[in-house]
């Protein structure tokens, strides 16, 4: 009862509360969170977010230079999550004592400059124009190193979540199992990334993980070398293990013997969370085959008149040894 209770104040409670105050007019200027067209900013702002998620650690490990195609089109993401925090000042949100929209805007501004506001003014900063003043292409080691703040943005993702599974409109096994799908082709493609970036910041490339497989690596094809990288994370992620792609120095051993550790808990986290999904779905599947025969049972014994094919009668009945 006290799960229950929690999950009623704590997600339900507050989603009636706000889907009630929708109808509230607001002060000017102030934006409704249950705002048609600023939801579909939201969802504009997501895609984004993906797109952060992948290219940044790829950047980091094999973009050493820039194209000016690429840097229009990273300025242009900045400047979008530039104006979500511009809007979020404007922002109404929700009382969790109340339950009523705050459109005070003095009460937004502190909430937000005492909460996500320095990170989201992190993660959106335009490091590459600074770095054009030291470095014609703008994309030195440490620049790419700081452009990595912008993961910060993954959050959204994680609220989305949070927030789909405990809407009954989506199905819950559905939402769970692209979350962990999410976060495993997340983990493979950071880990990827990074194991190459220290073959590549190695001063002897031939004693490198990928220099003694692939000599004249660097003379590759970006293609070559990103699958090649991903092949050696899936291989370790998966503990495979073939033994064709190994570390070769002491910087290499110290990353792997880190990402065997942590994949030790996301394995865990994996196969539990899994784990759950199919005995929840097993349990309820047993409890509605449990529960129908006697369900039919007692509308028999009260002459209840439903409309039920007869042939459910019958097979029902006869399964169940019923006269």
């Amino acid at each position: 009862m006290d799960n229950i209770s929690n999950i009623f104040h704590n997600d339900l409670l507050p989603s009636l509360g706000a889907r009630a105050n929708q109808s509230i007019k607001l002060r000017k200027f102030i934006i409704s969170p249950y705002d048609s067209r600023y939801r579909i900013w939201e969802t504009f702002l997501l895609v984004l977010v993906v797109y952060s998620a992948w290219i940044y650690p790829f950047e980091l490990a094999f973009l050493r230079h820039l194209s000016w195609k690429l840097f229009l089109v990273e300025n242009i993401v900045n400047s979008f999550f530039a104006i979500d925090i511009v809007l979020t000042f404007f922002l109404a949100y929700l009382d969790h004592k109340s339950y009523l929209l705050v459109d005070n805007p003095k009460r937004i501004a502190a909430r937000y400059l005492s909460s996500w506001f320095i990170l989201d003014v992190c993660s959106t900063i335009p490091y590459q124009p600074f770095g054009l003043l030291f470095n014609k292409h703008g994309n030195g080691l440490a620049y790419r190193t700081l452009n990595m703040l912008r993961l910060w943005r993954l959050r959204r993702l994680s609220a989305l979540f949070a927030r789909l599974e405990k809407d009954i409109r989506w199905n819950y096994y559905g939402i769970r199992c692209t979350k962990l799908i999410s976060v495993t082709l997340f983990a493979i493609h950071c880990s990827g990334c990074f194991i190459y970036l220290i073959a590549d910041t190695y001063p002897d490339p031939s004693r490198t993980w990928i220099g003694a497989a692939i000599p004249n690596y660097r003379s590759e094809s970006l293609w070559v070398r990103y699958v090649t990288a991903i092949y050696w994370s899936i291989t370790t992620l998966t503990t495979t293990g073939y033994g064709d792609l190994h570390a070769e120095n002491p910087r290499e051993m110290s990353f792997c013997i880190c990402f065997m550790l942590f994949n030790l808990g996301l394995t865990a986290y994996l196969i539990g969370n899994m784990t759950n999904l199919v005995v929840q779905g097993s349990c309820r599947t047993r409890n509605f085959v449990r529960t129908l025969p006697n369900t039919f049972q007692a509308l028999f014994c009260h002459t209840v008149i439903v409309d039920i094919p007869a042939w459910l009668y019958i097979r029902i009945g006869i399964r169940n040894g019923w006269k």
